[in-house]
């Protein structure tokens, strides 16, 4: 999942495509025509599809960066091939003056199968492509004859440079854009190019990330092991400690195994944290962790099925403190012994049990 649900992302066509080079030197920048890619949509598709978990943006202003001249052949489709060129030029102002920058195809396509207007802009490194024929000789020895291939597309990401899959709408527009040079982010000029800005912040993308797993636990509370209930939010807050950001993919899957351990791999629970990390609007997104708001746990929360609510101090468990203890059957009960220096509250009252354990916990923080 990402800026599109799957079933969406699957529909979506191309409707006109054009490209244009360009380059770190003046010469490389060149301008052309439209092209037609037919029977070579796919390869196109998959590209434009890969860029939808990349990180989501928003434009800055109605009129920034390249939001005028789309809306502009959302309305008048005549327009397409001359925007695309003042686009292409603006992009090669900024591209020629970077680092690393590289030679290469920047695609302006117009994206049809959705109700709204999208646009998707790729640029593409040219890649050194070896060819070879096998030649057989009048002594009958069959070789090799190798040839240089030039100005090729590569059917893998890697090969995008930079990608921005854009959705306009009536508040300007939604972006998922992934940049290969800046994973975490974008680099300066393509997000001047674009006129965006990060929509979440390290503090709104942590957040949403700690609101996707409370959610996703509490889904699947009655199949999710004891030990894992009772400890992934502690093991949220050391896994976090030692990180500055969460890179979806293996990186995700890696990250998420130390907070839920092997529980992380159920089906089940993978397919719910996917649905919250996209009801969230994170999904696919680099993480940038804001620490400060990962906290360890300060209470112990145990709940019985007669409705007994028993709430302490989580340094008693660190310590290894006999306070509590907890001893559980083979048939699913459990024996919960407190020695306590002492009783200082003992009545009947009217006040809700959570009311209570709310105090007790406020108590505790103290």
């Amino acid at each position: 999942m990402g800026l599109l649900d799957q079933e969406v992302l699957d529909g979506i066509t191309i409707q006109r495509m054009i490209f244009h080079v360009v380059g770190p030197a003046n010469e490389d920048f060149q301008l052309m025509d439209e092209i037609d890619a037919s029977g070579f949509e796919q390869f196109f598709l998959d590209r434009i599809r890969e860029t939808n978990v990349g990180n989501r943006f928003s434009f800055i202003g109605a009129e920034a960066g390249v939001c005028p001249s789309l809306r502009s052949v959302w309305k008048d489709g005549a327009k397409f091939v001359q925007r695309s060129k003042e686009l292409t030029e603006l992009f090669q102002n900024g591209h020629k003056g970077a680092p690393m920058s590289s030679r290469g195809a920047f695609i302006v396509a117009q994206l049809g199968g959705l109700s709204v207007a999208a646009f998707a802009l790729i640029k593409f490194d040219d890649q050194k492509v070896l060819r070879y024929q096998q030649v057989t000789n009048k002594d009958g020895l069959v070789r090799a004859k190798v040839t240089e291939v030039d100005n090729t597309f590569i059917e893998d990401r890697k090969a995008m440079q930079k990608s921005a899959l854009i959705i306009l709408n009536s508040d300007g527009g939604d972006l998922a854009v992934y940049d290969r040079a800046n994973k975490r982010n974008i680099t300066e000029y393509f997000k001047t190019f674009l006129g965006v800005k990060r929509l979440w912040t390290p503090s709104d993308a942590t957040e949403r990330l700690m609101k996707a797993f409370s959610a996703s636990a509490l889904a699947h509370k009655q199949s999710m092991p004891d030990d894992v209930k009772r400890n992934w939010r502690r093991n949220l807050h050391i896994a976090t400690q030692s990180r500055e950001s969460i890179e979806p993919g293996e990186d995700l899957n890696v990250f998420g195994a130390q907070v839920f351990g092997p529980f992380w791999a159920d089906e089940g629970f993978r397919k719910e944290v996917d649905r919250a990390l996209h009801r969230n609007r994170i999904s696919g997104e680099v993480i940038e962790i804001e620490r400060s708001l990962i906290k360890p746990p300060q209470v112990r929360r145990l709940r019985t099925r007669e409705n007994i609510l028993i709430v302490y101090p989580q340094q008693l468990d660190d310590a290894g403190s006999a306070v509590v203890n907890v001893e559980k059957g083979t048939d699913g009960s459990a024996t919960i012994t407190i020695k306590t220096q002492g009783i200082i509250d003992d009545e009947l009252s009217d006040e809700g049990i959570d009311e209570r354990a709310a105090s007790a916990r406020g108590r505790a923080a103290k």
